[in-house]
């Protein structure tokens, strides 16, 4: 049988925490109500030099009080029982200790949300298998380009490229697709013209913006395009299975732009009917 090993959690510790402060103090006023003000002192004492100073300052100054402490107890004698001679000796150190842990913790669990948050942004920015501007990024630069449209403004195409063949796609594993959606990522950047803006839009689509180039050249380019990504494909029982993509290219209305979303329905409407007529064909 396994055990899992837990740790606490930060919520755990404060709470662990709070409890021991309860009660050593209620203890300390049982024993002796006198006590509980300097006790609470030493505990305040511990927890705060534990969460401002810096570990090394902390060990010196606790084996400092430690020793000053040893001192004070042995000039006490037998005024003071030996639970209370105890206490005075270990409190500082211990609420000390336990406040390095504590901020340790906090720190950690701050780094760790900041990472989590910085890689969320930057998966917003960029997808991490294509290497290419996400969905956000396009949202950004469409309405960039649209905010600047005017009747002297070059044409503007927009072309979709799709796996839209989901039997095929769910026959490959994960790690084939994501290696596919990469080779075509890299096809794309390497022959595409450098003025075009190449983004990946999710469930293995992508978006190619063109500026400054006719419709018929864009056309041209997808054609070879296509032709390209005939060499991408993945193995299916050991058999090279081809991959059929579909295309959809979109001349943007510069006069009376759409919306980014509408644009996105066009075009995918624009491969429903070719899908249509390649069956019918």
């Amino acid at each position: 049988m396994k055990y899992k090993s837990k740790t606490l959690t930060l919520e755990t510790l404060i709470l662990l925490f709070i409890v021991v402060i309860l009660t050593i103090t209620i203890s300390v006023g049982l024993l002796d109500k006198y006590l509980m003000i300097p006790i609470a002192v030493m505990m305040l004492l511990g927890i705060i030099t534990g969460f401002f100073i810096d570990r090394i300052i902390l060990v010196w100054l606790v084996t400092i009080v430690v020793f000053v402490g040893i001192a004070l107890i042995l000039n006490i004698g037998s005024q003071v029982s030996g639970v209370i001679k105890t206490l005075l000796l270990v409190t500082f150190p211990f609420f000390s200790t336990i406040s390095v842990v504590m901020r340790s913790q906090v720190l950690s669990r701050n780094t760790l949300i900041n990472n989590r948050k910085l890689i969320m942004r930057k998966m917003e920015k960029k997808n991490l298998v294509t290497k290419t501007p996400t969905q956000a990024s396009l949202r950004k630069y469409y309405d960039k380009i649209v905010s600047k449209f005017s009747d002297r403004e070059p044409l503007v195409v927009l072309t979709l490229i799709s796996l839209p063949y989901y039997e095929q796609r769910e026959y490959a594993d994960q790690n084939q697709l994501f290696q596919v959606l990469s080779d075509i990522s890299t096809l794309l950047k390497e022959n595409r013209l450098p003025s075009e803006r190449i983004f990946y839009f999710g469930h293995s689509e992508f978006i190619i913006v063109s500026l400054r180039i006719k419709e018929d050249e864009v056309n041209s380019l997808n054609l070879e395009t296509r032709q390209q990504l005939n060499d991408t494909y993945f193995e299916l029982n050991g058999k090279k299975q081809e991959l059929r993509y579909q295309f959809a290219s979109l001349k943007l209305n510069q006069r009376e732009p759409l919306k980014f979303d509408d644009v996105l329905k066009k075009l995918h409407r624009k491969q429903e009917t070719d899908l249509i007529d390649e069956y019918l064909l």
